[in-house]
């Protein structure tokens, strides 16, 4: 039986997180600067409480980061973890193919 060096849970929040449209839309919104729920809500026409809830569950699954600046509080991609992730889920993907991840 094949040994996996990924964490499969860890992994499986990392997919779940970004496989929903909306969470999807959240992060490309955040790909060009960090940002915070208003301006978030008003760039997507999502509801406040709506992003919130997307909000928590990238960060949860580290794909956001953030930071309280006053009342506000910023969001911002998280690079590392997810390009380290989906190196890692490449690797695992082209050892069971028998293939080398490029």
């Amino acid at each position: 039986m094949a040994q996996h060096h990924i964490d499969q849970q860890q992994t499986t929040r990392f997919l779940t997180a970004i496989g929903d449209p909306r969470r999807l839309q959240i992060l490309f919104a955040l790909g060009s600067r960090r940002m915070n729920v208003g301006e978030i809500t008003t760039q997507l026409a999502i509801s406040r409480p709506a992003v919130s809830h997307h909000l928590k569950i990238l960060r949860e699954a580290d794909v956001l980061l953030s930071v309280k600046i006053g009342q506000e509080v910023f969001y911002w991609i998280n690079t590392d973890h997810i390009v380290t992730t989906l190196r890692s889920l490449a690797d695992e993907v082209a050892k069971m193919s028998g293939t080398e991840a490029d």
